[in-house]
């Protein structure tokens, strides 16, 4: 808990209702992976103190609006709450980070078990078994 009255208690998994204030999307660079996605906003809840949200993603699905009534769900992370799932109170609509198609999902997860499964033979065989 906080020692600040009125606050909200930020540990764990959460879902909190307020108004969303400044909001801003904004797209920061990673070497490896390109651009990420990042909505910011504060969440203004009647008589409790602002709640930082971020939402981060490879892409967004979705947008939230300056003033509009949102529901979030997501965990603490550094005093901020980092959300899974923004939605709009008044249109029902969520903003959510897209997930890669499965079409793209699958075939990496095929060659991560078979790059998984030669670590493993070279383990309990050894690399002297390739001379053979």
């Amino acid at each position: 808990m906080t020692d600040q009255p009125n606050a909200t208690p930020r540990r764990g998994p959460t879902q909190l209702h307020g108004v969303a204030q400044n909001v801003q999307y904004r797209s920061e660079m990673r070497s490896e992976n390109g651009a990420v996605q990042v909505l910011t906003f504060r969440l203004e809840q009647p008589g409790l103190q602002p709640v930082q949200v971020e939402l981060r993603a490879l892409a967004l699905k979705g947008q939230v609006v300056e003033g509009e009534n949102v529901t979030v769900t997501g965990r603490w992370r550094g005093g901020r709450l980092v959300a899974r799932e923004i939605v709009s109170e008044s249109t029902g609509v969520a903003v959510r980070g897209r997930k890669p198609p499965w079409w793209l999902a699958v075939p990496v997860a095929i060659a991560f078990l078979v790059f998984f499964a030669l670590v493993v033979y070279f383990v309990l065989h050894g690399a002297a078994s390739l001379g053979r």
